[in-house]
């Protein structure tokens, strides 16, 4: 569910500082000053039809650490940096920031929710311009910035110091919201199913060994622009521009209630740059743990030989994305057991942020020199002793956005490559709708091939 953050805006005097929660008897009456007071409150988190690990639903709406950045329209430089810290959650209520300047101001909030330490430093330092481009202005995941249920979250305003008048702020208290938002997407998947066409497979012995996404980001591009000050509130500062698109292109077939959606999320790299190189921040005056190279992507496996799925993300990335089933937990089908489910409860969630990629692909490829390295769901399935995968293409995902797939069927061999399949695989989702954080209800998804004509070939 979303946050909001309120910053209200009230007559007022004085050199360009923070104030106490009061302005106090000391506030300058000097005529032509104005200043902005900054409040927060959160909204609780819509109640959530599946939870997948046993976590409480809070647990998503969690802060222990508040970084406000402040830029004004005269300097470059933050002109503030305000830390509020507490392990057992901030409390937004207490959050006071104020400030004051002559009219004609532009005063610039940044908000990021639950950085490392060493990041919010280094974005501190950052200029209003460096701070908003990927030539500087990003989040090295790995470091301190994928801890369970303490997810990034932005939130950005702009306020105008002035009189009274059609754009800007009366004298007296005026409230301007803003709202966090999420960079990350949940994935909540149900179950998955064994339905092949094929009957001797229902007959055979097939055990899924995991779930894992792939070619997952390591780093987050968190702004994209400071909004004018009389700009509508939305995430496009966040989020990047958004489009209309078609259904068969997104994740589940999706069909937005807006008519648009967030394609270029999370744009961390230059357009020409290969997610199979690294980067470093110690061009822009990053030092310490964040001075060195890191890859863009984790669990790469792009250009694999058969039979490999490649799983080098850290801890707290692996526990986001992966999950293994050991022994005999992952069972959906037995050659000397014919009571076997086939139904295997998985029940678990998965987070992810979205990677803008400028793919020239809109679907699966279907060759080895022709595979991309976009973020997938790949499942990992034991088949008779051999080892099969079934990778579907995750373009495009929304920010702030939980995909409750309810249910995945196999419905034929995978493929020997976890990054792609040589023929065009069926992936048939029925319709989505938009209810949550937000919600998207996945009721289906069908896993098996077909070739390019469509003549199925399970």
């Amino acid at each position: 569910m979303r946050k909001f953050l309120y910053i209200a805006a009230v007559l007022s005097a004085g050199l360009l500082t923070a104030c106490n929660k009061e302005w106090g008897p000391d506030m300058p009456g000097k005529d032509g000053q104005y200043g902005v007071s900054l409040r927060l409150e959160m909204e609780p988190m819509q109640s959530l039809k599946t939870k997948a690990d046993a976590i409480g639903s809070a647990d998503d709406d969690f802060i222990d650490r508040l970084d406000i950045f402040v830029y004004n329209s005269k300097d470059t430089v933050s002109i503030g940096h305000h830390v509020y810290s507490n392990p057992a959650g901030v409390d937004l209520s207490a959050v006071d920031v104020k400030y004051y300047d002559v009219g004609g101001t532009n005063i610039y909030f940044f908000i990021l929710a639950n950085l490392d330490p060493a990041t919010a430093e280094y974005f501190a330092s950052l200029s209003r311009t460096r701070v908003q481009t990927y030539y500087g202005g990003l989040i090295t995941l790995e470091k301190g910035n994928y801890r369970p249920h303490r997810h990034i979250m932005g939130g950005v305003g702009t306020a105008y110091l002035g009189p009274a008048s059609y754009y800007s702020s009366s004298p007296g208290d005026k409230v301007i919201e803003i709202k966090l938002y999420r960079y990350i997407c949940r994935f909540d998947i149900e179950k998955i199913t064994a339905n092949f066409d094929d009957a001797t497979l229902m007959n055979s012995d097939v055990i899924v060994k995991r779930i894992a996404w792939i070619n997952v980001p390591n780093a987050l591009r968190p702004l994209f622009s400071f909004p004018s000050y009389n700009q509508v509130e939305s995430p496009s500062p966040l989020w990047g521009s958004r489009s209309t698109y078609f259904p068969e292109q997104e994740f589940g077939n999706l069909e937005y209630e807006s008519g648009y959606r967030y394609y270029q999320a999370n744009e961390n790299h230059h357009g020409w740059v290969s997610l199979q190189e690294t980067y470093n921040l110690s061009g822009y005056g990053a030092t310490g743990v964040l001075a060195a190279d890191f890859p863009y992507i984790y669990n790469n496996n792009f250009e694999l030989e058969k039979g490999v799925l490649n799983i080098d993300a850290p801890a707290d990335i692996q526990t986001a994305t992966v999950h293994t089933f050991t022994g005999e937990t992952g069972r959906i089908c037995s050659s000397t057991n014919p009571s076997q489910s086939h139904v295997l409860n998985v029940g678990r969630s998965f987070y992810v942020y979205p990677n803008y990629r400028n793919s020239y692909a809109t679907y699966m490829c279907t060759s080895f020199n022709g595979q991309d390295d976009t973020t997938k769901l790949v499942i990992e399935v034991e088949i008779d002793g051999k080892t099969y995968f079934y990778p579907y293409r995750a373009m495009n995902l929304q920010p702030n956005s939980i995909y409750k797939v309810r249910n995945i069927s196999l419905r034929g061999i995978g493929s020997d490559y976890s990054n792609f399949y040589v023929k065009k695989y069926s992936g048939e989702i029925s319709p989505v709708t938009i209810t949550g954080w937000d919600e998207l209800e996945v009721s289906n998804i069908d896993m098996g091939y077909k070739d390019y004509p469509g003549t199925e070939i399970y």
